[in-house]
């Protein structure tokens, strides 16, 4: 079959099955199969795929059809200026996601193109220790890491396979030396931290339990449900962050968390009851997304 014929049948196949913009994804999946360029693959439709080549594809865009993640299918997605790894182990990184690596890089001094909030800053250190809670893939320790030359950072999550799929990360962009990767439940009382952090960041749970029957198919059924569900109001993570905030962080320190679309001003409020001054940022869509806090 031709790629026009097979592009053809694919983008048919995705809308059928309500798959966001089916002709875009159809020939995404095809570009990245043949490792060419988009352009290459609608300029030339009458190049003949072969036989396996052709039943690759119609498997691959099957899973799509079952909203399976474009990024699990390909196993990579994009993260700023990075391509990170990824499988069903964690979490697909997003754009909100961005703006807490570009905070916390400003709060270590940086500049982050198209960063334009207001932000608190660190003074100026010779190393920075940073604390990321939940690293998942890893892409706010890397960015943290590979973004700043003097911060060394501390990944921790409850995941095994997680932390494989980050140290992958921190090796792909030869970070490993600098991160710290730490198999631990934050939630659990017992688990111990050095402490003294600069900069604690975090992109926890926080979905209500009552909430997940209604997020989208390609994330309630694919997407581990560990780094998504926090308890009833899913606010669990943000009250133990905000409960050990004194005894992990410096007294000049900055604590920067992602947060639900509704969540932002009472979790700004629990770091305020914890002796803390808050900023809110907001996404691109003029939603609040992450809460910064450093001590009064």
């Amino acid at each position: 079959m031709t790629l026009g014929k097979l592009l053809k049948k694919a983008s048919e196949y995705l809308f059928e099955r309500n798959v966001e913009d089916p002709s875009l994804e159809a020939g995404l999946l095809l570009s990245w199969l043949l490792k060419k360029d988009v352009g290459y693959i609608y300029a030339n439709p009458e190049i003949v795929l072969d036989d396996e080549k052709e039943k690759e594809y119609l498997s691959i865009v099957e899973r799509r059809g079952r909203h399976e993640p474009y990024a699990y299918i390909t196993g990579e997605c994009g993260f700023l200026d990075y391509t990170f790894y990824v499988d069903p182990n964690v979490l697909i990184p997003r754009g909100d996601t961005e703006l807490l690596a570009q905070s916390a890089l400003y709060a270590l001094g940086q500049q982050p193109a198209f960063f334009n909030q207001d932000m608190f800053r660190l003074n100026k250190k010779k190393q920075y220790k940073v604390l990321d809670i939940g690293t998942g893939s890893g892409c706010l320790a890397v960015s943290i890491a590979k973004g700043h030359a003097s911060a060394f950072v501390d990944a921790v999550d409850i995941s095994v396979n997680a932390l494989d799929i980050a140290r992958k990360n921190a090796e792909r962009y030869g970070v490993q030396e600098k991160i710290n990767f730490i198999n631990a439940d934050f939630l659990d009382k017992s688990i111990v931290l050095s402490g003294d952090y600069d900069l604690i960041v975090s992109n926890p749970p926080y979905i209500p339990i009552k909430e997940m029957p209604y997020l989208m198919e390609s994330v309630r059924n694919y997407e581990p449900y560990n780094a998504l569900a926090a308890g009833e109001d899913g606010l669990i993570f943000y009250h133990e962050i905000a409960k050990r905030a004194a005894s992990l962080l410096l007294d000049s320190g900055i604590i920067i968390v992602e947060c639900g679309y509704n969540q932002g001003h009472e979790i700004s409020e629990m770091f305020f009851d914890k002796g803390f001054i808050t900023l809110l940022l907001k996404d691109l869509s003029g939603i609040n997304r992450v809460v910064a806090a450093t001590k009064k």
